[in-house]
């Protein structure tokens, strides 16, 4: 299948990437930068300029949100599917371009290693979107905008949390003597090994599997909380969603 990906920005790429590993014929589509045209020879290429056939086209919006109105101005013809990626934007929006199969998205940058979870919101074909969305992870689907746009934050922006926690790991090792290289090394595998673990158990009987009575794990979560941690990680969620829903 060929999936047309409108930008080149770091999620156009991630995902580009991943769908390439996964077999699909990839083209990076938008106006002319020299950022495109440094993909070229890697990926195909198409040049927008004043009109663009989305014909039969199975196509992945990853413009910027304010670049959705002249996407719609200069897109003629009738697309197979049209994915958005683009945040604070609703199906509806989407609609308003022609195509069989509509649908929104909020992927993260683990696209490239095709370990991004998608929820997405569709109409018309779900297997097609399905197909396309797990060519760069796992879709997951959600049928209103309000469960949506919490979804949208855990796959989105919970990442970059995530990157603080690993960050803030990396300098406690280093505090505690190791040298850098370990102490991601370390890091690394912890978050590969609770991947593992998180599969398919609740967090609080992963906590309570480790913490041992008096032991050295539950001093450490007491201090966690009472440095208000899973309150600060609830507020943050909070605040990403107030923020994607405008």
């Amino acid at each position: 299948m060929k999936i047309t990906i409108i930008g080149a920005g770091n999620m156009g790429l991630a995902m580009a990437n991943g769908l390439k590993s996964a077999g699909f014929e990839v083209v990076l589509a938008g106006r002319f930068s020299g950022r495109l045209e440094a993909l070229r020879g890697e990926f195909n290429i198409e040049i927008i300029d004043k009109n663009y056939d989305i014909n039969d086209k199975n196509i992945i919006l990853a413009i910027k949100p304010n670049a959705l109105e002249w996407f719609k101005n200069i897109a003629n013809g009738k697309a197979n599917s049209i994915i958005s990626v683009l945040a604070r934007t609703s199906l509806e929006q989407i609609q308003a371009i022609n195509a069989i199969n509509h649908a929104i998205c909020l992927p993260n940058i683990a696209a490239k290693d095709r370990a991004s979870i998608n929820p997405y919101m569709a109409s018309g074909d779900i297997e097609i979107i399905e197909q396309i969305l797990n060519g760069f992870g796992k879709a997951v689907k959600f049928d209103s905008k309000a469960t949506f746009d919490a979804a949208s934050i855990i796959s989105g922006c919970a990442p970059a949390y995530l990157a603080l926690v690993a960050d803030a790991i990396n300098s406690a090792a280093v505090r505690s003597g190791l040298n850098l290289s370990d102490a991601q090394a370390m890091t690394s595998g912890l978050f590969n090994s609770f991947a593992t673990l998180i599969e398919n158990r609740h967090p609080a009987l992963i906590r309570d599997s480790i913490c041992s009575p008096a032991g050295t794990t539950i001093e450490g979560v007491c201090k966690l909380e009472e440095a208000g941690v899973r309150t600060a990680f609830i507020e943050a969620i909070k605040a990403s969603l107030i923020k994607q829903r405008g």
